[in-house]
C-alpha cells in the first residue's frame, strides 16, 4: 500500500467536514447507538419541530416506558432552546423535567444520562445542570460497570453503553470521572477495554472495540488502547488475521451475509486507526486497507449498499480514498445501480439499504442522481412494515427501527412531511405497532435517537464541532 503522506488528492467531496461527522458518519452510529447525533445543523424550523413532537408524543403514549417520557421532555427542551436561539429570546426550561424523569432501570438510565449530556452540551445548556448531570453520569458508569451479562451480544451492547457514557464525560469535561477508581483499582476506561476482550464473536468484538477505541482516542486516552502492558489494537488485529485465515462462511442474520461480517467491523477498525493516529498498524500482519477493498468487492450488491458509507469514510479518513476510489460519484452510482438491479424492493431490509444510499447521496452533494426508485422503494417499505406483523420474525423488521431510519432519511432530504402522508401516517401508525415487549424495549430507543438527532439538527446553521471534537486530529 502506498504511504499515506503521498495521498493528498482532490477529495473535494469530503472537504470541510466536521470531525464528529468523519468519526461517526452513518445512520448506524446515530440511530442505533446515539453517537454523533445532531450533525449538519439546519436552523430552527417550526413545522419540523411540531412534527417531531407529534411523533414523540405518540411514541411515549404507545410504549408507556419511562425512557420515552424522559425523551419527550428532552426533545421539548432541545426544540424550545433552538427556537429561542432563532428568535433571540429566553427558552422555557424543559431540561429539569427531563432530569426528574430519568428512568430507573440501569440500561435505560445509562442511555438516558449519555443522551441528556450530549444534548445539553450541543445546545449550550449544560452549565445550569452541571453538578446534577455529573452526579447522574457517575452513578450510570457505576451501574454499567456492575452489569454481569451472559452473551456476546449483551456484552457488546454493554460496551456500546460505556462508549456513550465515556463520550458524554468527555463532552462535559468531567475529567475526574475518567480517573475514578473502583474497589479493585480499575478505572472505567480500563473496565471498558477489558469488557471488549470477553467478547468472542468477531462481528460483535470488532465493532464494539472499534467504537470504544475511537471514543478513548477522542477523550484523550489513546495510550490505553495501543501501548502499555496490553496492546488492545494489536490483539484485535491478531484475532482478525486469524479469522480471515479461516473460512468466511456464516449464516445470514437477515441483513448481513458472508464478507459483511468482516468488512463492517474492519471498516470501523480502520476508522479507529485514523482517529488513534497510528497508521503503522495498517500493515501489521497484512495490508488491512487492501483487505478491506477485497472484502468490499466480494459483497453482494445489497451488502455493498449498506456498507459503502463505512468503507468510503474509513478510506477517506486514512487519506487513501483517491487511490482506491478515484471517482467517488461513479463509485456510488455503480453501487446504487447494482442494488436496484438485484432487489425487488419487497425485502424486509429494503428500507435499511435505501437509507444508506440516501444519506451518502446527500453527503456527496449529488441527491439529484439518486434514482427515483430508491425513494419509492424506501417509502413503500416503510408503509408496508409499520403496524404489520408480517416482518416481526426478522431482527430488522421492527417498526420502531424502520421509524428511526425513516426519520433519519426523510429529515436529511428535507421531506419529513412524507412521514405524515396518508400512505405512511407515522404518528397514527405508531399506535398499531405490533412489536412484542422485548423488541419494543430494544428497538424503540432507536426511534428516540432519531428524534433527538433531528431536533439537535435545528441548532443554528454553521454550528461547529464541540470543544472535545475540535481537539481531534484526522488526516484530511
Amino acid at each position: 500500500m502506498p504511504k499515506i503522506s503521498q495521498m493528498n488528492g482532490q477529495r473535494q467531496r469530503f472537504k470541510g467536514l466536521l470531525n464528529e461527522r468523519r468519526i461517526f458518519p452513518t445512520p448506524w452510529h446515530w440511530c442505533v447507538h446515539g453517537l454523533g447525533i445532531g450533525q449538519e445543523a439546519t436552523g430552527f424550523e417550526p413545522d419540523k419541530s411540531e412534527r417531531l413532537l407529534k411523533i414523540s408524543l405518540a411514541l411515549s403514549r404507545k410504549t408507556n416506558i419511562s425512557y420515552h417520557g424522559f425523551a419527550h421532555h428532552l426533545l421539548n427542551g432541545i426544540l424550545a432552546t433552538c427556537e429561542a436561539v432563532s428568535l433571540d429570546k429566553r427558552s422555557h426550561d424543559e431540561f429539569k423535567n427531563a432530569i426528574d424523569q430519568l428512568p430507573s432501570e440501569p440500561w435505560q438510565y445509562a442511555r438516558a444520562c449519555a443522551l441528556l449530556t450530549e444534548s445539553l452540551v450541543k445546545v449550550g445548556q449544560l452549565e445550569p445542570y452541571r453538578h446534577l448531570v455529573h452526579w447522574h453520569l457517575k452513578r450510570a458508569l457505576q451501574q454499567v460497570a456492575e452489569l454481569n451479562l451472559s452473551s456476546d451480544k449483551l456484552r457488546y451492547e454493554q460496551l456500546q453503553l460505556f462508549a456513550n457514557l465515556l463520550l458524554a464525560v468527555g463532552q462535559a469535561e468531567f475529567t475526574d470521572l475518567l480517573g475514578l477508581q473502583q474497589q479493585n483499582g480499575d478505572i472505567y476506561t480500563d473496565i471498558a477495554l477489558q469488557l471488549a476482550t470477553t467478547i468472542s464473536d468477531i462481528f460483535y468484538r470488532g465493532r464494539g472495540s472499534a467504537i470504544i477505541f475511537s471514543v478513548l482516542a477522542i477523550i484523550g486516552c489513546r495510550e490505553q488502547v495501543c501501548t502499555g502492558e496490553q496492546n488492545h489494537l494489536q490483539t484485535l488485529l491478531d484475532i482478525f488475521d486469524s479469522e480471515l485465515n479461516e473460512s468466511l462462511t456464516r449464516d445470514s442474520d437477515g441483513v448481513h451475509e458472508g464478507s459483511d461480517y468482516y468488512l463492517f467491523p474492519l471498516s470501523l477498525i480502520l476508522n479507529a486507526i485514523a482517529v488513534l493516529d497510528c497508521p503503522d498498524y495498517l500493515t501489521y500482519k497484512r495490508d488491512w486497507v487492501e483487505q478491506a477493498v477485497s472484502l468490499y468487492h466480494a459483497l453482494s450488491p445489497a451488502s455493498q449498499a449498506s456498507q459503502i458509507t463505512f468503507f468510503i469514510y474509513a478510506l477517506d479518513n486514512l487519506g487513501v480514498l483517491d487511490v482506491y476510489v478515484p471517482d467517488v460519484i461513479t463509485f456510488f452510482h455503480k453501487c446504487m445501480e447494482g442494488y436496484i438491479q438485484s432487489t425487488d424492493g419487497f425485502r424486509v431490509d429494503a428500507y435499511l439499504r435505501c437509507t444508506y444510499l440516501i444519506h451518502l447521496a446527500c453527503q456527496l452533494g449529488c441527491l439529484n442522481i439518486l434514482h427515483p426508485c430508491i425513494l419509492s422503494i424506501f417509502s413503500n417499505s416503510a408503509a408496508q412494515i409499520f403496524g404489520s406483523d408480517h416482518y416481526l420474525k426478522s431482527t430488522y423488521g421492527s417498526s420502531y427501527m424502520v421509524a428511526a431510519y425513516s426519520l433519519s432519511a426523510f429529515d436529511r432530504i428535507g421531506k419529513l412531511d412524507m412521514l405524515f402522508s396518508p400512505e405512511i401516517g407515522l404518528p397514527n401508525a405508531i399506535g398499531s405497532f405490533q412489536d412484542n415487549p422485548e423488541s419494543t424495549a430494544i428497538n424503540s430507543p432507536k426511534t428516540v435517537f432519531a428524534l433527538i438527532e433531528a431536533g439537535l439538527r435545528m441548532r443554528p446553521i454553521g454550528s461547529c464541532d464541540t470543544p472535545l471534537f475540535q481537539k481531534v486530529h484526522i488526516d484530511k
